[in-house]
């Protein structure tokens, strides 16, 4: 009965087996997913014995560029003013347009010198640029080729968050968590390497999202099988009482990206072929007001509470 039964809540009634394709790469490989009668949560009811080779060297979150000397004095200037300090100039640009993560880094309560660590970094791009900002940053991935620092001077270790032993003000999970298959585990771990006063911050698909509901096994943030948890906004936050922490800030914060890539896998265009929008933006799938109108929804669902992404701020209750 173990396998019928929900990893959140632990409901057994009424509960149903779902089943996914891998549609990032286009193998069509088929999934089974457990969703939940009561709260709504889906994971992978059957373990994949090698999870590292659905992750191929093309896989999104391991790209890196390099980061040129006048961007790195834009993040500096935006950041930092994001942060509580920064000049009268930073100040300014961040009025003109505020750096992409703001929103909730803002909410977060860090400062200049503080030390963060990002779980599932890849090649450290969000964290490289909070690196120029100020803040200490390091990021793990059991993933990663091997241990490196970037040219920022963030610390790249291949390792597993069970094996940390740092405090940090604020541990991240940046689309990260629904990769793993024991959530309780890490978010526990998590809570308990923060500073006093410190947060986690969870980003993580939704599936109590219109784009769910709407598209089904076709949604892009679907993801099978690399995604093993999908959370409902219901479940993460049981799950975070369960590990010693209370949600103080939930924003929605999904993407036009799951309409036009979920339409194209209604389509059969995979994610990773030379087809899709997200490689070829002259394609003739969409027009330019389409496009337009896939990121007016989203912005309208976010301000429903029914975006198919959300950010959450969480400390230890």
């Amino acid at each position: 009965m173990d396998r019928l039964r929900c990893i959140i809540c632990g409901n057994e009634a009424g509960n149903r087996l779902l089943q996914a394709r891998e549609k990032m790469n286009g193998t069509l490989d088929a999934f089974d997913y457990l969703q939940c009668a009561a709260c709504g949560h889906l994971h992978l009811a059957t373990p994949v014995a090698d999870p590292g080779a659905y992750y191929a060297k093309g896989y999104y979150s391991f790209h890196a560029s390099r980061i040129p000397a006048w961007r790195r004095w834009l993040h500096r200037s935006r950041t930092s003013a994001t942060l509580g300090g920064g000049t009268w100039t930073g100040h300014l640009l961040g009025r003109i347009k505020k750096p992409y993560y703001a929103y909730w880094l803002e909410k977060t309560g860090l400062r200049d010198g503080q030390r963060l660590l990002d779980v599932g970094c890849g090649a450290g791009n969000l964290i490289r640029i909070l690196q120029c900002a100020g803040l200490e940053c390091t990021g793990i991935d059991p993933f990663l080729p091997a241990d490196s620092r970037t040219p920022e001077g963030v610390e790249l270790r291949r390792a597993d968050l069970m094996d940390e032993r740092k405090a940090y003000h604020a541990i991240l999970f940046n689309h990260s968590l629904e990769h793993v298959a024991h959530p309780h585990e890490m978010l526990r771990k998590a809570a308990s390497l923060l500073e006093p006063g410190g947060c986690v911050v969870v980003r993580i698909p939704l599936a109590d999202s219109f784009a769910f509901f709407h598209y089904g096994a076709d949604w892009f943030q679907w993801d099978a099988p690399r995604h093993q948890n999908l959370f409902t906004r219901a479940s993460f936050r049981k799950l975070a009482e369960q590990c010693g922490l209370r949600v103080d800030e939930a924003i929605d914060d999904s993407s036009k990206i799951q309409f036009w890539a979920s339409e194209e896998y209604r389509r059969n265009i995979f994610h990773n072929s030379r087809e899709s929008f997200g490689h070829n933006d002259r394609q003739t799938h969409f027009s330019k007001r389409q496009i337009r109108e896939f990121g007016r929804w989203a912005e309208w669902l976010n301000r429903m509470g029914a975006g198919d992404q959300a950010t959450f701020i969480c400390r230890t209750s």
